[in-house]
């Protein structure tokens, strides 16, 4: 099984038990099922897994449940196991198929004592509703693709490795040269591949492009599919295609921006709002926002009209572009414009860290890839540069010699390894994952 950062977030939760139970999110495929099966494994005696789109039958009975004594026996023969506090993990799958259940867990793991994990994809979208959501008896938790850590401890680079980066991070010196040329190959490998579980896993075993890209084009199908399966307004599905699709052209585009004119004629953001919104719910597409002041709190500052789409996973986007890509980035030509494939990179990590996604532009000014709020009111400013005149970014110098703003860091990440200039960091791209270390 690959090694998630996930795990030991769950371990926590085990440990630190309380009476609540553990609501797992994310996008479909990106490993909830198979990493909470591993866990329970692991921890418990025996796993009561009830899964209600492969069991339709399960939706049914437990509707029909009279109290709580009563769900549990249901509970234990639809899943064939039996069902003990301290010895069963409870694992509720694909939820989002049963609006009475999340309802049911405030019993089950408060007045009964049972750990109780639900899991599920789509979960918030109109098309789930919930009677009852209850409140203080569920910690939260989402999951995402594959991190680039997360890929490279996949890809057998030791962790005393990654441990050393994260220390060149925290001190600003340059990565030994063997180590960095190292990362920066998985780097480009990471791009091709992505972090969705099943495409690092068939890379891992077959090291095969081939096997990859036909992996990833069955989660695409998936996605595609869930739109189909989810949403019953044909002018509302054709919305969520149509961007969902055009997000790898959007983003090769000069200007990242995702302009609606391309979608059709006399199209607006008040046409389509419910469908980004069904995309970025659903955990399949990234939006990123443009901050007319990079001032804390950035959401004030947010303009939710102007916006970048970026695909929720790296492997994915590359995955839809021509195949003589594929070749490009295995050989690290520079001759290629890595711009959206490197940003695409960029928001995943940067989202996977927990952190908003906003970018700046202003017509006196420029625009700056990202800028994020880091600990309680620092504001950084983040570049992405993918070719050699990484040291030109006129916007960032313009915002760092506005009197009006002050920033906690002005980062630049690069091909090249740390560099300090006056008050621009320069890091190397795949120190992306560790802006999140202290």
């Amino acid at each position: 099984m690959l090694k998630r950062h996930a795990y030991d977030q769950l371990l926590n939760w085990k440990n630190r038990k309380t009476k609540q139970g553990l609501l797992i999110t994310g996008a479909r495929q990106v490993g909830k099922t198979t990493l909470i099966e591993q866990f329970g494994a692991d921890h418990y005696e025996h796993v009561a897994k009830v899964n209600f789109i492969e069991m339709p039958q399960a939706v049914e009975t437990v509707s029909k449940a009279k109290d709580t004594e009563d769900l549990i026996l249901r509970l234990s023969v639809l899943s064939g196991t039996e069902i003990t506090p301290g010895k069963t993990l409870l694992f509720l799958d694909e939820m989002q198929a049963c609006e009475d259940m999340l309802t049911w867990t405030k019993f089950l793991s408060g007045a009964k004592g049972l750990d109780v994990i639900v899991s599920g994809s789509l979960l918030g979208i109109d098309v789930f509703n919930v009677r009852s959501i209850p409140v203080g008896f569920l910690q939260t938790m989402r999951m995402y693709p594959l991190n680039f850590y997360e890929f490279c401890a996949a890809c057998r680079l030791p962790q005393l490795a990654l441990d050393t980066l994260r220390e060149c991070y925290v001190d600003r010196r340059e990565v030994p040269d063997y180590l960095h040329e190292r990362l920066t190959d998985l780097w480009y490998k990471y791009l091709l591949i992505g972090g969705m579980p099943d495409a690092v896993q068939s890379f891992v075993d077959s090291a095969d492009i081939v096997k990859v890209r036909n992996t990833q084009q069955a989660i695409f199908d998936t996605y595609e599919y869930d739109i189909t399966k989810y949403v019953s307004d044909l002018v509302e599905r054709r919305h969520i295609k149509s961007i969902y699709e055009a997000i790898p052209s959007q983003l090769n585009a000069e200007n990242k921006r995702f302009k609606f004119s391309k979608l059709g004629k006399n199209i607006r953001f008040a046409h389509m709002q419910t469908a980004f919104d069904w995309l970025a719910n659903a955990g399949i597409a990234l939006p990123t926002s443009r901050v007319q002041d990079p001032e804390y709190p950035l959401t004030e500052h947010a303009d939710e009209n102007t916006f970048k789409l970026y695909m929720n996973d790296v492997g994915l986007l590359t995955s839809r572009l021509m195949r003589s890509v594929d070749l490009e980035i295995v050989n690290h030509r520079s001759s290629m414009n890595y711009g959206s494939i490197f940003e695409n990179a960029a928001a995943q990590e940067l989202f996977a860290q927990g952190l908003e996604l906003h970018y700046f532009n202003q017509n006196r000014i420029g625009e700056v890839d990202f800028v994020v709020q880091q600990g309680l009111d620092d504001i950084s400013l983040v570049e992405i540069k993918s070719g050699k005149d990484y040291t030109r970014h006129r916007a960032m110098n313009n915002l760092l010699d506005t009197d009006n703003y002050r920033f906690a860091h002005a980062y630049v990440f690069h091909d090249g390894n740390v560099e300090t200039v006056g008050r621009t960091e320069y890091l190397p791209i795949y120190m992306l994952g560790c802006l999140s270390v202290i």
